[in-house]
């Protein structure tokens, strides 16, 4: 694994180191402007090819630490592993070393040949990696334990293979009851007795505190490392929480970090083509959620996050913000119809389409397009309801019927059961006026009849001349 290839043991190497070196091996110097890169005799392409990225490193290193480790800072390459174990005897006993930090000498060993079969950023990330142990030494002028170390060492790496890998490893340790607990990174022989368990415990635990509070933090944690008793006390210093509270709430953060949150780190610009997908599909609940989460998180990691990501994550979340706006008037505007409220909800359908408009949204065009023709169909039937009233009111009771069944099998079809009880209470009150009258016009056209014939019977005989 290649796990072992940071410092381990790194005590027992440094002490191991004779450092006749320049005695026993001639090396050839190529200067950089933070480094001075070590080299034998037919390893000047090696050489060119560390020059050629390790200022960088060194830039942005010291830029994510705000501390610039005194230039320059040697960087032997050793050929071969024979070589290496020849000036590092007590190497040989532990396998799988590519590269160390000798904090006293400021100087970063890697072993070429143990590189040959790594990636470009594996090759770059043994660089960043040692350059951070000399940089977190420095700033806790020594006293930072083992543990932060190598946590925040792989911090500083930039993600590759591994990285999945070291975490499945972590979920079943958890699993496993396996975990360590923090008070164990203060012991060497514990972190690289395990290194399969201690490395990807120890990343974690950094990932967590700078995912809860920035780097900002971090940095404030090794400076007061230099001034503390103990891990605990600077912990508590720099973070405002017992050590052992922060343990729980890392603990009870582990499963996110098993769920993908592992792959979000303060030195990559937040990916916000989540964001931008659920935006672009209208799904705009959704997109708030995720913007919410994005949006805390970049402002809690503000000072690496670019100003264009910056600002593409408040707009996408003002987007969002309108659309889920949008959303909720075309939701009023249903209720609304339902209700029978047509008027009010075609004025929540036409704010909803200049909001959708505005954002160029056409998804809800067909939805609202519906919504409108019921409400146009509703308004309708209530003017016919309306009219209809108006006319039994007056006594047309023909026209007011045909009116009422027209309105009467509109509310039905649109499901409007209070306008429907009205239309049909106010046609059985118009039955009811027709019965009467009907009543009234027979009791009317009898009497007329009665009253013809009574007439005619006290109706005095004409007189003879």
């Amino acid at each position: 694994m290649i796990l072992r290839r940071f410092c381990w043991l790194l005590l027992l190497i440094v002490l191991c180191i004779p450092h006749p070196v320049a005695a026993q091996t001639e090396w050839r110097e190529r200067m950089t402007r933070a480094f001075s890169i070590l080299y034998v005799a037919g390893e000047e392409a090696e050489a060119e090819r560390y020059a050629g990225f390790v200022d960088t490193i060194y830039d942005d290193m010291s830029s994510i630490f705000a501390y610039r480790a005194p230039p320059p800072l040697s960087l032997r390459l050793y050929p071969t592993s024979a070589e290496y174990e020849r000036v590092n005897p007590a190497a040989r006993s532990v396998p799988g070393i590519v590269a160390h930090a000798d904090f006293r000498r400021r100087e970063l060993v890697v072993i070429v040949e143990r590189t040959r079969q790594q990636s470009e950023e594996q090759v770059r990330n043994n660089v960043r990696h040692e350059l951070t142990h000399i940089i977190a030494a420095d700033l806790s002028e020594g006293r930072l334990n083992v543990g932060f170390q190598e946590g925040i060492a792989q911090y500083l790496e930039r993600p590759t293979a591994e990285l999945a890998a070291k975490v499945a490893t972590l979920q079943m340790a958890e699993d496993q009851g396996r975990l360590l607990p923090w008070r164990s990174f203060d012991d060497r022989e514990v972190i690289y007795g395990d290194p399969q368990i201690s490395y990807p415990q120890t990343l974690a635990v950094v990932a967590f505190l700078v995912d809860r509070d920035g780097l900002a933090h971090l940095r404030q944690f090794l400076s007061l490392s230099a001034q503390s008793s103990g891990y605990r006390s600077a912990l508590e210093r720099a973070y405002g929480m017992a050590a052992s509270d922060l343990e729980a709430e890392w603990r009870a953060w582990l499963p996110s970090y098993f769920a993908g949150g592992y792959r979000l780190s303060a030195l990559d610009r937040y990916d916000l083509s989540l964001a931008r997908e659920l935006v672009a599909q209208g799904n705009y609940a959704a997109a708030q959620s995720e913007l919410d989460r994005a949006t805390e998180w970049i402002a809690r990691q503000r000072e690496t996050q670019p100003e264009e990501v910056i600002r593409e994550a408040a707009h996408l979340k003002q987007h969002a913000e309108e659309g889920l706006r949008a959303t909720q008037l075309a939701e009023e505007a249903r209720n609304a119809i339902g209700s029978g409220e047509y008027e009010r909800g075609l004025e929540r359908i036409e704010q909803a389409r200049r909001i959708f408009a505005l954002l160029g949204d056409t998804h809800q065009d067909a939805v609202l397009a519906s919504y409108s023709q019921r409400a146009q169909r509703g308004m309708a039937a209530s003017i016919q309801l309306s009219q209809a009233s108006e006319l039994v009111r007056r006594f047309q009771l023909s026209q007011a019927r045909s009116l009422l069944d027209l309105a009467a099998q509109e509310f039905a079809t649109l499901g409007n059961q209070s306008q429907l009880t009205t239309a049909l209470a106010l046609r059985q009150d118009l039955d009811v006026r027709q019965r009467i009258a009907g009543i009234v016009l027979l009791t009317l056209g009898v009497l007329g009849v009665l009253g013809s014939l009574v007439g005619r019977f006290f109706q005095r005989p004409d007189e003879v001349w």
